[in-house]
């Protein structure tokens, strides 16, 4: 097999000149992989990793002021791409509590705890609930958490400059990060053998504070905010989010258990 090395780029048709790379849109110029070749790519990814995943998870989870502020101000190239990795995390959370079937531990807990005091059937209905709040977990989190989060977010510090696809992106990072934890503490509850409310409790819990945490530091740092501004700012942020949250939770928990 051989490769034209004079030809058109192979991503965007522009002829190509004298150089390694595309002059329009930056492609390599095409070569035939070689062992040689592939051994570097390999090795690249663990010595050059800040825009790999491997590179981009201690970064988000340990250091997300400086990734929103980068982000922000257009430093995006070491990073790998936050909304492709927030997708990525997200499938993982859904496929964890699935597997581990934590929402559905959580409706049967307490429907043996109502039995006797509501009708079967809508206690049979509220398992469900659970079974599908669990197996649509990152629909949920996507199309309705996240440009909630973000519209509070947004109002909260738009008095700083802040736009809404800014404060988009900020729960695109926390997001990742407070997910990247649910994994983990899904995995320690069911190691642990917690009774479902004990494990809802905690999770939630934790969900409550990754978001005050990193909205502080994302404030401090990203956003150039005393840490008195930071501190407020977080925590109208996250009380505005946690009233949202359960008013969307309880008004969906009603409609489909009580009809």
């Amino acid at each position: 097999m051989s490769t034209d090395t004079t030809a058109a780029c192979l991503n965007c048709q522009q002829q190509l000149s004298a150089g390694s790379f595309c002059p329009n849109c930056g492609q390599r110029r095409p070569h035939r992989l070689t062992v040689g070749h592939v051994a570097h790519e390999v090795f690249h990814v663990f010595t050059h990793a800040d825009n790999t995943i491997l590179g981009y998870i201690p970064q988000v989870l340990f250091n997300p002021g400086r990734v929103v502020e980068d982000y922000l101000a257009g430093r995006r190239k070491r990073y790998f791409n936050p909304f492709q990795f927030l997708l990525l995390v997200l499938g993982l959370t859904t496929l964890v509590a699935v597997a581990l079937h934590y929402y559905e531990a959580t409706g049967l807990e307490i429907q043996q705890r109502l039995a006797g005091r509501m009708p079967a059937a809508e206690l049979a209905r509220m398992v469900q609930y659970f079974h599908y709040l669990g197996k649509y977990y990152n629909l949920w989190w996507l199309l309705l958490a996240l440009p909630m989060y973000s519209l509070f977010t947004w109002l909260v510090y738009r008095s700083r400059g802040v736009n809404y696809a800014e404060a988009f992106f900020v729960h695109v990072v926390i997001g990742s990060a407070a997910n990247l934890y649910s994994v983990l503490i899904l995995l320690g509850i069911w190691l642990a053998d917690l009774k479902a409310s004990a494990s809802t409790n905690i999770n939630s819990s934790l969900q409550v504070v990754v978001g005050l945490l990193y909205l502080i530091f994302i404030g401090k740092h990203a956003f150039e905010l005393s840490w008195p501004g930071a501190i407020w700012r977080a925590f109208l942020a996250v009380l505005l989010s946690m009233a949202g949250s359960y008013a969307i939770n309880t008004l969906a928990f009603r409609w489909y258990v009580f009809g």
